[in-house]
């Protein structure tokens, strides 16, 4: 609960105004955001038109990429921006001062901080840049509907003028861009670079609401995500170089969850690999979850099982759709408890601890109140694994701590074998976490510091399998 402040389904109401010198305020930004245990980079592109100024902010580690902003304010050199959130809003007051901008943050009662430096063009731009160029085979960026829904990505296929088998990426939980950018590691990007010199044409897209795809994914359900997978296999179809027959998912963690459901329901699937995906209920999966990261960081076992005792009533209110409200006592006697464990630095830069814990409690119980939370709750993956029938390759990391690999490998197993699936193989990696990064504990907290790259052997293996599944 003590990390609140920006989260990756929250966007960012910025605000400049007109100035004496509107120009001053265009161009590339990018700066840091302090605030407790968090320094976050930001970067935000200033538009100048005939009637107003568009700010658009990326935040990379929260897979947030040049989202318009609908608000500006900008007076005599003052900069106001707010950014509304689960965890309450957050309100930025800074100062333009030459090519800089420093100024302070309030929220729920804590204080931070936050600064800015111009840019050129061209230095943001070399942030962007892609792999190996000039590219060894063809780059299109498209787009497709999903009923309502405008889903924009990425297709890449090799160079000669034929028919190739094709690979469509289906990223984990949370709203994520088209390469699964977490932490600077583009994890489905890499992946797609592989395979498409190995021979494959992939297509990978940005998930609902990020990037240049259209809706929300927070309020949208695996189901609707399914939906998504179904109208990126029709776009394939569609297209001139791709071999119909040989069309296949590669899911990472919840997209594990996507690709069965619709191999389960549908004749165009040739294949499917399934990266950390859960072979439990997310119920189960939150708590094993919670339990093995908490340990990890060295958490006291018995505050360990107030936390487990606390989930355990809030999958049991969103599977029996009760209002979370009726746990507010529980989740505000955790809060507390947990304001305890706080250092004595981060204590002293809350300014108001009540305001500090109603808003943590408001924010819990509106992160867990949502239509996709909801349906991972209760959702068991297994009685879909019975019903594939295609060949399936299942990869798991051995200190995955995220979708842990003991809880759920035995059991995909077991749901395939029962449906009578002899064509599937499962391989752990050594070492590896959630994001086949080689590690130390497996802990999400690591993420950030390991290299970007994934643990030896993992990319052969799936190019591998593919090839000779589709022979």
């Amino acid at each position: 609960m003590k990390y609140f402040f920006i989260t990756a389904s929250i966007f960012i109401l910025f605000s400049f105004s007109n100035v004496i010198a509107q120009n001053d305020i265009v161009g590339h930004w990018e700066g840091k955001i302090k605030m407790l245990t968090m320094n976050l980079d930001i970067q935000i592109r200033v538009e100048k038109t005939k009637k107003a100024l568009n700010g658009f902010m990326s935040i990379p580690s929260q897979k947030l990429k040049d989202y318009q902003l609908p608000v500006f304010t900008f007076t005599k050199n003052k900069v106001h921006f707010e950014l509304p959130s689960q965890a309450g809003t957050a309100n930025f007051d800074g100062e333009l001062k030459s090519d800089s901008i420093k100024g302070k943050i309030l929220q729920a009662g804590i204080q931070g901080s936050f600064y800015l430096v111009k840019a050129t063009g061209k230095a943001i731009a070399l942030k962007e840049t892609k792999l190996d160029e000039p590219l060894p085979y063809l780059e299109e960026e498209i787009a497709f509907k999903s009923g309502r829904i405008l889903l924009a990505g990425t297709l890449t296929i090799p160079k000669e003028d034929k028919k190739y088998p094709a690979v469509i990426l289906l990223t984990g939980n949370g709203p994520l861009n088209r390469d699964e950018d977490i932490f600077g590691f583009k994890i489905f990007q890499i992946i797609a670079d592989y395979l498409t010199r190995k021979g494959f044409a992939v297509l990978r897209y940005d998930d609902r609401g990020v990037g240049g795809s259209t809706g929300n994914s927070i309020q949208s359900t695996t189901e609707d995500f399914a939906d998504d997978a179904k109208a990126a296999i029709e776009f394939l179809k569609k297209q001139k170089n791709i071999d119909v027959s040989k069309i296949g998912f590669l899911g990472h963690s919840e997209g594990g969850m996507i690709a069965p459901m619709v191999a389960s329901t549908s004749g165009d699937v040739a294949f499917i690999v399934l990266m950390s995906a859960p072979g439990v209920s997310g119920g189960d999966v939150l708590l094993e979850q919670q339990k093995l990261i908490l340990q990890s960081s060295g958490v006291k076992d018995s505050l360990i099982e107030q936390n487990l005792d606390l989930q355990r009533k809030i999958n049991t209110a969103l599977i029996n759709d009760t209002d979370l409200n009726d746990l507010r006592t529980d989740i505000y006697a955790f809060a507390e408890k947990d304001f305890e464990t706080l250092s004595p630095e981060i204590k002293t830069s809350i300014q108001d601890k009540k305001a500090y814990i109603n808003s943590t409690v408001q924010s819990q119980i509106l992160m867990f109140n949502n239509p996709w939370l909801k349906f991972y709750i209760k959702y068991d993956p297994a009685p879909t694994l019975q019903k594939v029938k295609i060949p399936v390759l299942m990869t798991f990391g051995e200190l995955d701590l995220q979708v842990p690999t003991a809880q759920s490998r035995s059991k995909m197993e077991a749901a395939l074998a029962s449906g009578g699936n002899k064509n599937y193989k499962s391989v752990v990696f050594p070492k590896a976490n959630h994001l086949y990064q080689e590690a130390k504990t497996g802990s999400p907290a690591e993420y950030n510091e390991l290299k970007k790259e994934f643990v030896p052997g993992f990319l052969n293996t799936l190019a591998d399998w593919i090839n000779q599944t589709i022979k």
